[in-house]
């Protein structure tokens, strides 16, 4: 059996566009993978084509571990999130393909289940769509750390976030959990403001408290609040990005992108890397169907999970592209686990054509006096 093609396919969904990758065999069997970049899918869609020219195609789809490598290390320039992301959606394509040879689903591949659910929950930038994102069944929301505004004051910020907070708690109640984000948009010492004043509300994590740049700067957030707890890791790409912050010791939460961090192959191991040093394992998945399908093989089969992000509103928008029986609606906070053989998901590739690729940016953020603030 040897790999014969690649294709890709954007997907506009309304707030980003999914890039989507298919790997094609001599024999038939194809598999689905996910690459989406917010505002540099065309550069990681090339990149893909690069990577499936020089590496890829004429392999056999077995050789997962081996076309891994391949991609990673043939290019004297390597890493980073347009190289990992593209790596990834081959990748899964990869594990998909390979369940469907063997006729099992992807999470029997990687050592089989550990837990008979998946733990998930959704984002919510209000309070009544926090209420809606319970009543669908999510154990949990996700909202932001501030107001979204043209130009960022952190003061008004973490007055905003403590009266969502409140509000959220109050028509949740105390089961649900709460997660923040706040998108890396503060120094340390903005960010202890903005904990300390969501410590009252029983926080589950804050997410990107600070830049993941400066793993060190953690340190100073950890120490000045040590009962949050604190959550990083979209923006890091496989073991060789984790190895310092997780030697430092100021996080309890991991949260690779199984779209950016180079697939179901590497998440597997920042999950394996990061389990002796006692933090839990929560990836980041703000992307599209074949994304999330393929987390919720993976965390399946990790000790250390702890819960996984859903987009939603996203997803569903577009649900008449897929084809398959795959399960993404919760039930009691969890998802079930998925139905083989692969990945378990399918599409209509027609239904590609009613939401052609438009080209989004992120809304760009300012201090008062012009400069530039993080988005």
């Amino acid at each position: 059996m040897k790999i014969t093609e690649v294709k890709t396919f954007l997907v506009e969904t309304g707030r980003q566009n999914w890039l989507f990758v298919k790997v094609i065999t001599d024999e038939g069997l194809y598999g689905w993978g996910e690459a989406s970049v917010e505002g540099q899918n065309k550069a990681t869609e090339q990149c893909i084509h690069k990577l499936a020219g020089r590496s890829v195609i004429g392999e056999d789809p077995r050789r997962i571990e081996y076309i891994w490598q391949k991609m990673y290390r043939h290019g004297f320039w390597k890493g980073g999130f347009i190289h990992m992301s593209a790596i990834s959606g081959i990748d899964i394509a990869l594990w998909d393909l390979a369940g469907k040879i063997y006729n099992v689903p992807t999470y029997m591949l990687l050592g089989g289940a550990v837990r008979d659910k998946i733990k998930t929950y959704s984002h919510a930038f209000t309070a009544e769509m926090a209420k809606e994102v319970i009543d669908m069944g999510f154990a949990g929301v996700k909202t932001g750390a501030g107001a979204v505004r043209g130009v960022y004051d952190p003061r008004p910020d973490t007055k905003a976030l403590a009266k969502r907070l409140e509000e959220v708690r109050k028509i949740i109640g105390d089961e649900p959990l709460i997660m923040i984000d706040n998108h890396g948009k503060s120094s340390p010492i903005e960010a202890i403001k903005k904990m300390k004043a969501a410590q009252p509300f029983d926080i589950h994590f804050f997410e990107e408290a600070i830049p993941p740049e400066n793993s060190r700067a953690f340190k100073q957030i950890r120490a000045a609040c040590p009962d949050m707890t604190i959550a990083t890791g979209e923006r890091l790409f496989g073991r060789f990005d984790y190895r310092e912050i997780v030697q430092e010791g100021v996080i309890d939460i991991a949260q690779p992108d199984v779209s950016h961090c180079g697939g179901i192959t590497e998440i597997k191991k920042v999950a394996s890397f990061i389990e002796p040093y006692h933090i839990k394992f929560a990836p980041h998945n703000p992307n599209g169907p074949v994304s999330s399908a393929a987390n919720l093989h993976v965390c399946a089969t990790v000790q250390g999970f702890d819960i996984l992000e859903f987009a939603s509103q996203s997803i569903y928008s577009r649900s008449d592209i897929i084809t398959t029986k795959l399960n993404l609606k919760p039930k009691d906070g969890y998802f079930e686990l998925p139905l083989g053989p692969g990945l378990g998901i399918d599409f209509d590739e027609k239904a590609f054509e009613k939401y052609p690729f438009s080209n989004k940016q992120y809304d760009p953020q300012f201090w008062p006096d012009g400069a530039v603030a993080e988005i």
